[in-house]
Formats: C-alpha cells, structure tokens, sequence
C-alpha cells in the first residue's frame, strides 16, 4: 500500500485524445479516498524522475551499471513518486493536471477495440471513459485495467 494512506490507487499511462485524435497527451490517474487526479506525463518530469534515480544510486555507492539499472527502473516506475507527494503538490506539479471530485463520478466504462485492417497491423486499444454528472471524459489505454479501475472506483466500473 502506497506510503500517502489517502492514495488508493495508482494508474498509467492513460492517454488523453488531443485535436482530432492524431496524438494524445499523457497521464497518470492518482486516486484518493476523496477526489481522481490527472497528473499530465511531460518529458521534464521523466528526466527529473531518471535523474534523481541516478543521482540516489550514486549516494548509495553504486558504480556505472547500477546507476544505469536504477535510471532504467526509475523511467520505468515514474508513477511511485506520486506515493509520497499530497493531493496538492500532484495539482501544482503542472498546470494541465486537474481533478474531479469522486463524489460527483457516475460511471467508468471499459471498451475494447481493433483499429487496423488485413493491409496493416492490427492495433488492440483499451478505452475508458469517465462519467461525472454531466461531463464525460475519454480516455485511452494500451492494456486492460478494469481490475484497477475496480480497485479504486468498485462497482462504478462497467
């Protein structure tokens, strides 16, 4: 369980739709016993978080590989830094981060879909689409995260 007792769950990367679909922004889902966060993924925060990994590593005495390791594990594993930071500092973090109130959160819808034809590569993407009184949110994932979606929202995930 996540150090911060008010996070419940941790999910990413989730991919926000830009202009017309052609690219997405990226976040990561913090949720808490109270509200959903969006923190957006930017370069920036990868290489602070590949940074600081090295940097640890090299306190620890670590030579060049472990440095190496521990850089790679910390690209890797960028969302756990959200375990020790407040609801708060998650929002100041970026301006583009947001939150919805989970109070307010109707449904979380799972879809699945194929894009692609016999000609090309057949691309599987897994939506999510966050209902919250009279705003819908969509959202896109590269894998199936029903049963963490069912960990932090329970039967609201159809």
């Amino acid at each position: 369980m996540p150090e911060n007792g008010n996070i419940v769950s941790i999910i990413g990367p989730l991919y926000k739709p830009k202009l017309m679909g052609l690219s997405n922004d990226s976040y990561t889902l913090i949720v808490t016993k109270d509200q959903s966060i969006f923190a957006k993924v930017t370069p920036d925060i990868i290489k602070k978080v590949i940074e600081d990994a090295r940097l640890h590593a090299k306190q620890e005495g670590k030579g060049f590989f472990g440095q190496w390791s521990s850089q790679l594990e910390g690209g890797i594993n960028y969302t756990q830094r959200y375990v020790s930071m407040t609801p708060e500092e998650i929002l100041k973090e970026n301006p583009a981060n947001f939150a919805i109130l989970n109070s307010i959160i109707d449904s979380v819808k799972i879809g699945y879909r194929e894009t692609g034809n016999k000609d090309s590569a057949i691309r599987s993407e897994w939506t999510v689409t966050i209902e919250a009184h009279s705003q819908k949110l969509n959202l896109r994932a590269d894998r199936n995260l029903k049963d963490e979606l069912k960990k932090a929202y329970g039967e609201l995930v159809k």
